[in-house]
């Protein structure tokens, strides 16, 4: 029987195709009629900073006191927690933000991780340039523009969360190449370790 730490948390710097390589593991784990949910952490944010903060939108959410935006992260994490028992999860958000004036705002703080008691922790990265030519390509979504060496910092620094946070809480780190033109390649080898989950 599974219980609820089945939990994949999946992050990445934006523009790196992580929504990609996400869907394409659940259609490996269709094919093979294997269950998994997946939860976007900020959308569950933003469900409960709507019900009890009367928050409408994203911007708005910034705007509250930082003990409440904690309220709210640690809330949205212990629904998730709830929701994921007896499952295969994939909990889609960032490990890492960067901020407007060039710091870094946990995305997974501890009153997060240890709602969540993970069990595999997974980084989809590539090389800075590729994840520059995706976004110049994406019209849908407005992104900072970044050098290729802010993006290596970055992911360096998504890395250094996630062995903190594995370091912690006992959970298996995989770090998941999402190279140019191979992003099926990419799920297929995060649908591997979530069979592994079970």
């Amino acid at each position: 029987m599974l219980n609820q730490s089945n939990i994949a948390i999946v992050g990445g710097v934006p523009g790196v195709g992580k929504t990609t390589v996400i869907n394409n593991a659940l259609e490996y784990a269709k094919r093979e009629n294997f269950d998994v949910s997946i939860f976007v952490y900020g959308t569950i944010m933003m469900e409960i900073a709507k019900e009890d903060y009367n928050v409408n939108h994203r911007d708005e959410l910034r705007n509250l006191s930082s003990e409440m935006q904690k309220e709210i992260q640690r809330r949205a994490a212990m629904r998730i927690a709830e929701l994921a028992k007896n499952k295969v999860v994939i909990v889609d958000t960032h490990y890492t933000i960067k901020t407007g004036t060039g710091t870094f705002l946990q995305g997974i703080p501890s009153w997060v991780s240890n709602e969540f008691q993970a069990k595999l922790l997974v980084i989809i990265e590539t090389n800075p340039q590729e994840i520059i030519g995706r976004r110049s390509s994406d019209n849908t979504r407005i992104r900072d523009e970044e050098t290729a060496d802010i993006l290596f910092e970055h992911q360096l620094i998504n890395k250094t969360v996630a062995s903190t946070i594995c370091q912690q809480s006992g959970a298996l780190l995989a770090i998941i190449k999402n190279k140019e033109g191979q992003a099926e390649k990419a799920g297929k080898e995060l649908f591997e370790h979530l069979k592994n989950l079970k």
